[in-house]
């Protein structure tokens, strides 16, 4: 199942390719140097997000929480923040970061998804394309994208992102949803 991200400056919807409905909502701010985000299906919040950077670790945390007062925290596993982790419920899920703007995720050590954010960014739009075979998980997804977007800004213009540079995870060029 393919499905589809758009970004208008701090904004994100949700929807299916091929179908124009919204699925989930979302959107970041800022204020005085505080990152936070919320998350939203039908103009109902169930994800509040606040990011973190722990300087003495040298590290960046996602502390969420639902609308059933559960807390979560996705947390940078090493030193590059190529891989990320966040205990959700009875799950582990797992975000891979690689080289040219791909990432995957991992839900208890299978792999249930391939983003892929296009090369090019056109005045204050961004899309990010997503393909899993586990459609039950498309929040959590969701949650984990928009957790890593919070601070990124389109600033408009025309911009070319070569995509991180620095140590990455590799690949699996063979999965399939």
């Amino acid at each position: 199942m393919e499905f589809l991200i758009e970004q208008f400056d701090n904004n994100f919807q949700l929807s299916k390719k091929g179908d124009s409905r919204i699925i989930l909502s979302g959107n970041w701010s800022s204020l005085f140097g505080k990152f936070k985000a919320e998350i939203h299906r039908n103009e109902n919040l169930i994800y509040s997000i606040v990011r973190k950077w722990n300087i003495w670790k040298w590290n960046m945390s996602y502390f969420i929480e639902n609308n059933y007062r559960q807390s979560f925290i996705l947390t940078a596993k090493n030193k590059w923040h190529s891989l990320y982790e966040m205990a959700f419920e009875e799950n582990i899920y797992e975000l891979k970061i690689h080289k040219g703007r791909k990432k995957s995720i991992f839900k208890n050590g299978k792999q249930i998804a391939e983003i892929d954010e296009s090369l090019v960014e056109i005045f204050y739009h961004d899309k990010i394309r997503i393909i899993t075979n586990d459609q039950e998980s498309i929040n959590e997804i969701f949650l984990i994208i928009i957790c890593l977007k919070i601070g990124e800004e389109n600033s408009g213009g025309l911009t070319f992102d070569f995509g991180n540079i620095g140590k990455t995870e590799p690949v699996n060029e063979h999965w399939r949803p």
